[in-house]
């Protein structure tokens, strides 16, 4: 029996969204074209909130002209940008798995490039991401000094965010390495702010910059620095692991760093709850264009820009198909 899909947006106020309106959506059967209802139950129908919407969807993310408040080197080829937006939009970028797309005004919308949220000061309607100049769409925003087009919000830049969200009073380990960094700290304040002890494995990576440092130094978190592709990083892990009754642990980096949590795992035979960064291919952020979509092991195909995907089906599927 195929699983049923759970989507970042089902009852939030984007939802109903273009998927639905098309019979595309991702939870809904009936929505799908099929005649029977057998969707993943979230605490609201779909398909009766697109009836009441007279077949239409409901609102959808706009784009914002915000001003650059500064953008700093941090690394070789890697910035942090603080960008001023609206309370609103701050408030909802709070949460671990947040990202926009942002673009030099005067470019078209091909130019938009996705960023993880580093940090969302609420109070004074700022947000920060840090980005590594990789190609034509990260080069442009480093030559910006005024303003940038921010759309959003999007949620699904981490995989297994309910149990990320949930997980209350226990120990937690997250591993962050190079410009990865900057998505874990939301979940690091989540999970301090959850009264969790956390345990953090830094990388510095290619960035050779620890630039979260200055967010997380008044946290009481237990901080080790260790390259995570080295036997040292392994023995470092482990040690954590069996020393420590680890209840979640967040890996926030590459594949490759995904694949080499798991596998200790596995080594060790535990099985905590496991959250990774969603590193696919993410172009609209609507799972319209398809760029987005993968095969998982079991043959079910997932838009993995709405869709939130056990962390290690994803990762089998790379391992298979790559």
């Amino acid at each position: 029996m195929q699983k049923r899909q759970v989507c970042i947006d089902a009852g939030s106020e984007y939802c109903p969204c273009y998927l639905a309106e098309t019979n595309n959506c991702i939870i809904c059967s009936q929505l799908q074209g099929k005649e029977f209802c057998d969707c993943n139950w979230s605490g609201v129908c779909v398909y009766h909130e697109l009836l009441m919407n007279s077949s239409k969807i409901r609102q959808q993310r706009d784009y914002y002209n915000s001003t650059i408040e500064n953008i700093t080197r941090i690394g070789k080829d890697c910035y942090l940008l603080r960008l001023k937006v609206t309370k609103t939009l701050a408030r909802q970028l709070k949460e671990p798995g947040s990202y926009v797309f942002l673009r030099d005004e005067k470019l078209p919308q091909y130019f938009d490039v996705p960023m993880s949220i580093m940090h969302s000061d609420v109070v004074n309607s700022k947000i920060t991401v840090a980005f590594k100049v990789i190609g034509a769409k990260t080069n442009s925003l480093i030559k910006c000094d005024e303003s940038l087009l921010v759309k959003g919000p999007y949620w699904n830049g981490i995989y297994g965010l309910r149990k990320l969200k949930s997980v209350k009073e226990k120990k937690c380990m997250v591993i962050a390495r190079g410009i990865s960094q900057a998505p874990a700290l939301l979940a690091i304040e989540k999970l301090v702010k959850n009264k969790n002890k956390v345990i953090l494995i830094l990388d510095k990576g290619s960035i050779g910059e620890p630039f979260i440092s200055d967010f997380i130094k008044e946290m009481n978190i237990d901080i080790y620095e260790e390259d995570l592709m080295t036997d040292k990083g392994k023995a470092l892990i482990s040690y954590v692991l069996l020393s420590e009754d680890i209840a979640l642990v967040y890996s926030a980096g590459s594949d490759l760093v995904h694949m080499k949590i798991i596998k200790i795992l596995e080594e060790l035979q535990l099985d905590p709850y496991l959250a990774v960064t969603n590193n696919n291919e993410i172009c609209c952020g609507e799972g319209i264009c398809g760029a987005c979509i993968i095969r998982l092991k079991n043959g079910t195909k997932a838009k993995a820009c709405k869709t939130q995907i056990d962390s290690r089906k994803i990762i089998e599927r790379r391992v298979i198909f790559d």
